[in-house]
């Protein structure tokens, strides 16, 4: 019975198969369809060296920087007591009041902040402002350490050479 039914399905394998005349037609369509591809030719997109995208043009302004030897009777060291520590932001909004009440300050332009360390809150603070003096663009600079890697809250005057804030 086994065998019979093999050879059944055998028949009916051998009778639903094309033929070879059919075989040989679909393989020739194939071959007419089929584009030889060139083989290690660089695709037109490719170039000989890597290419690099051109950084944007920088305008650079001359900039002063006047280091002063230490004087506590120097604007650079008056006194600032109204620091929030809390935030970022909130610290450079703060040091920028500052500078503004600054005499020989007309107006403050902007604060670059520079992380001290990858992974800390403090900072070095670049406030840039005019002159009411020359009309020239200065920068006053200042360490803010925040309590951290067993720092206290602090803010130093570079300028000055001074704690405008002393750690308490």
């Amino acid at each position: 019975m086994k065998n019979l039914i093999l050879i059944l399905i055998a028949l009916l394998l051998v009778a639903c198969a094309p033929s070879p005349q059919a075989i040989r037609a679909a393989i020739a369509q194939t071959q007419a369809v089929w584009t030889r591809v060139p083989t290690q030719t660089p695709y037109p997109t490719q170039t000989r060296y890597p290419t690099q995208t051109p950084r944007p043009t920088i305008v650079v302004t001359q900039a002063y920087v006047w280091t002063p030897t230490p004087d506590q009777s120097n604007s650079n060291c008056t006194p600032i007591t109204t620091v929030d520590y809390t935030d970022n932001s909130k610290m450079m909004i703060d040091l920028q009041a500052y500078v503004g009440t600054l005499p020989s300050v007309k107006s403050v332009s902007y604060v670059i902040p520079e992380l001290l360390y990858s992974n800390s809150k403090s900072q070095i603070v670049h406030v840039t402002y005019v002159s009411s003096d020359d009309g020239k663009v200065y920068s006053k600079r200042y360490i803010v350490y925040v309590t951290e890697f067993g720092w206290k809250n602090a803010v130093f005057s570079v300028d000055g050479q001074c704690w405008i804030d002393p750690p308490r």
